[in-house]
């Protein structure tokens, strides 16, 4: 039964050339999308799969929604670069950090053409081109370059981030170019489920027929004079000669596999992305309330911190020298409040933070200088009162000493 799972009963016909392929729907593009699962992938259907379309949007909305700023030798630029801002003009930085993290994993790049240079040299925003409609070639004197569409660029002009690459390579590698046959499987998984609740992966019945000499004219007769009768809501009862017999089918998802299939491509889908399983819907026993804040820390290390450096470090690219861009994961991180005040205490208490650092972390405006000012007094006073000397004690000045 599950061998029907890998099986479309419409596939598009597609003729593959140098350059792409182009199919009977229309369709045109530079990769290769067939699979073997008989199922037509490219990034529309590899995200029409809930749990890719979950694990992309998991990782791609936690960057956006991080904020980045501009640094030098450790200290925050204020203000903050234009191009970290809105590096897009049409767009909001939100908008566009989270399509660059979808990018990158989705097709293993990013590139956008840089606008005209600011007041100080450097761009202050760049415009996104689909990937699909650039080549990037290597010229014969070493030079790279990108064509989009039917114009050339210099590497000078664009903004490319690139995902995973091998050694020499121009371009980065995407789950869609590489993990094409485990996509396609699991596309094949869903349009299966889909028509299994329709009931278009099994016949209802079988009317079977003892004569040998039955012809195809004949059968189709038979099924036609049957649906006549007995289809809709006719509840008459049937009346059969005895060389035909009517068998009704039946079938579950657990005797199709369709639910260990199912569950199986959510693993699958968590392994591709990089992802834990369960934040994907996956069946998950162990997990506690008390582990989630770990859980979160190894989330934005092994899924989402990858992703994002590669972004920070072309950004950096874009800043004048010496500046470097950095997300800030702090609201990632952020624990339950009992956890953070007691964290702000020992900070107090240890003196590496004051409280307006700990207001602004926790965004709350600062408190006035004078309030402030009272706040180190009392800390001074008490730091005296702590070293004067107790009676008893050495060069306590009483009769003990004597």
């Amino acid at each position: 039964m599950l061998g029907r799972l890998l099986k479309r009963q419409i596939q598009p016909n597609t003729v593959y050339t140098s350059s792409g392929y182009v199919d009977s729907l229309g369709r045109v593009g530079r990769f290769f999308q067939g699979s073997w699962s008989g199922t037509y992938v490219d990034d529309k259907t590899a995200l029409g799969i809930p749990a890719i379309w979950r694990g992309v949007t998991l990782i791609s909305d936690a960057i956006g929604a991080l904020p980045i700023h501009a640094y030098r030798k450790g200290e925050l630029v204020d203000p903050s670069p234009k191009i970290l801002e809105r590096p897009v003009p049409t767009e909001t930085r939100m908008e566009t950090y989270a399509a660059m993290a979808a990018s990158l994993l989705v097709h293993g790049n990013y590139i956008a053409v840089l606008g005209e240079p600011g007041a100080n040299g450097l761009p202050d925003f760049f415009y996104p081109v689909e990937v699909n409609r650039v080549h990037v070639n290597r010229e014969d004197d070493g030079r790279v370059t990108y064509r989009i569409d039917d114009k050339t660029y210099d590497k000078s002009e664009i903004f490319h981030v690139k995902n995973f690459t091998m050694p020499g390579s121009l371009v980065g590698e995407g789950i869609l170019a590489v993990q094409r046959q485990a996509i396609g499987k699991g596309i094949a998984i869903n349009e299966y489920a889909a028509r299994y609740f329709d009931g278009g992966v099994l016949p209802s019945a079988v009317i079977k027929s003892s004569n040998p000499d039955l012809s195809q004219e004949e059968a189709d007769a038979l099924k036609a004079a049957w649906m006549a009768m007995y289809s809709a809501r006719n509840r008459q009862p049937a009346v059969l000669n005895s060389s035909t017999d009517f068998e009704v089918l039946s079938s579950n998802a657990q005797e199709s596999q369709l639910i260990e299939a199912q569950q199986q491509s959510l693993v699958e889908a968590a392994n591709i992305l990089g992802l834990p399983a369960y934040y994907l819907g996956a069946p998950n026993s162990s997990r506690t309330y008390a582990n989630v804040e770990q859980e979160n820390l190894q989330l934005v290390r092994w899924s989402i911190q990858p992703i994002a450096e590669r972004i920070e470090q072309a950004m950096s690219d874009l800043l004048v020298r010496g500046q470097y861009a950095k997300f800030n994961y702090d609201s990632l991180l952020r624990t339950d409040t009992l956890s953070r005040y007691q964290a702000h205490k020992i900070a107090l208490e240890a003196g590496f933070l004051t409280v307006n650092e700990i207001r602004e972390y926790e965004d709350m405006k600062p408190m006035p200088e004078e309030v402030e000012d009272y706040e180190e007094e009392d800390e001074v006073d008490e730091d005296l009162e702590d070293s004067e000397q107790q009676p008893g004690e050495i060069g306590g000045g009483t009769d003990a000493d004597l």
